[in-house]
């Protein structure tokens, strides 16, 4: 019984091993045209979900247009703008530079939205200017999504297969916040990048004036201290220059420190609304005017406060949740309490895009009203939103430049 055991034995582990050679050599033949297949699966459903989003975003735009049909090439071109920086090899003047490209990027959309729009209302048409910006967002995610399914198909390269796994759900959570940046600038409610706007708006008793292009200054009091307060003209979604607003007011006073009070990305162990303090520029974005006003800041010699309101990017740009909204009256008594520790002129400066928030205190208290019926669809999720930017941005290595462009994708429009 034993040999007979012993050579069944054998023969069982010569044919395992002969089907394992067998196995390794379809699995090199096999396994890279599984793992595309597996990735371009995965990426088909998301590009699915993105143009889901990309339809969406442009419903909400196209119906305030007049004649779609009539400008349907244009629209086309439009979606698929091209932003060509200025060249860094000469560092000096960069900023102007910059500042000169992205004016006339502005420009170009503004044109294009007033010919097309079915409004002739200046608050509707900076809203829709800013909703054009979110349909082209998603659009062109699309079309980079689309653009590596069809790369990869084409040449099996593992190194951008990994690596775009690994992006898919930066780009995706994007574009859902792009559609939802959308719809809020076409609805003219509040988004969560509007907080800075809406605690400037809170020190405004009085109709304010324009002292820059979409900015303008009221000359208020604070507990007897005299403040200079600075926003974007709402409630049209803008931004405006911050950089020269600040210029011209430091020509005119002679400031004690300029606060600026923004939005700023939280960590995930950060709760959504957390108001903290610090020093610098609080201001995203390209970095012009964040610039322009450190320019300032030091020729004059005016130290530079800052105040946050914590959010994640997308929460930034989709509409205000109720954490970012409630963290308006913590923030203004931030703002009172650092006006105190200075003895001359404050300017203060709500940085942000100022969608849904008007100039004044007294037009801004029915703000919460226009957003509750987006608080009523938060708390209707079943699932808390997962920053997948902000585990991304963790990591280096070679998927950076897309991270980098994914940033800079959520961002555009918004400052």
């Amino acid at each position: 019984m034993m040999p007979f055991l012993n050579g069944d034995l054998t023969n069982v582990f010569i044919i395992l091993q002969v089907l394992s050679f067998l196995l390794f050599f379809v699995l090199i033949f096999f396994l890279p045209r599984l793992m595309v297949w597996q990735s371009n699966r995965r990426m088909s459903a998301t590009l699915t979900d993105l143009e889901a989003y990309h339809n969406d975003a442009e419903a909400f735009f196209m119906e305030n247009m007049k004649n779609p049909e009539e400008f349907k090439e244009k629209y086309r071109s439009m979606k698929n703008f091209q932003f060509s920086a200025p060249t860094s090899l000469d560092p000096a003047g960069m900023v102007d530079r910059m500042e000169n490209v992205l004016d006339a990027s502005e420009h170009k959309f503004t044109r294009f939205v007033e010919k097309n729009a079915d409004t002739e209302d200046e608050e509707e048409l900076a809203d829709l200017n800013m909703a054009f910006k979110g349909v082209m967002g998603t659009h062109q995610i699309h079309k980079i999504i689309e653009h590596f399914q069809k790369l990869i198909n084409k040449t099996r390269n593992f190194q951008v297969m990994t690596m775009i796994q690994m992006i898919l759900p930066i780009y995706t959570e994007i574009a859902e916040a792009q559609k939802g940046a959308t719809r809020a600038f076409a609805d003219n409610a509040p988004i969560g990048d509007a907080i800075g706007p809406l605690v400037a708006a809170k020190f405004i008793t009085e109709e304010p004036q324009e002292i820059a292009e979409d900015i303008i200054h009221s000359k208020e009091e604070i507990d007897g201290q005299e403040v200079h307060v600075i926003k974007s003209n709402g409630p049209g979604a803008r931004l405006g220059k911050y950089g020269d607003a600040l210029e011209t007011l430091a020509e005119r006073q002679d400031l004690d420190a300029i606060i600026t009070v923004d939005a700023a990305a939280k960590f995930e162990s950060e709760e959504t609304g957390t108001v903290n303090e610090g020093v610098g520029v609080m201001m995203g974005g390209p970095g012009v005017e964040k610039s322009k006003i450190e320019e300032v800041a030091t020729s004059h010699d005016i130290p530079l406060e800052g105040i946050v309101i914590k959010q994640s990017a997308p929460e930034a740009s989709k509409p205000m949740k109720k954490e970012i909204y409630q963290a308006y009256d913590p923030a203004v008594n931030k703002v009172k309490e650092i006006v105190q520790e200075f003895e001359g002129p404050v300017a203060v400066v709500g940085v942000g895009n100022t969608c849904g928030i008007a100039n004044t205190n007294s037009e801004t208290q029915n703000v919460h009203a226009k957003l509750a019926k987006y608080w009523e669809e938060y708390e209707q999720q079943e699932d808390e939103d997962v920053s997948y930017m902000g585990l991304m941005s963790m990591f280096g290595g070679p998927d950076q430049q897309l991270k980098n462009q994914a940033y800079q994708t959520i961002w555009t429009g918004l400052r």
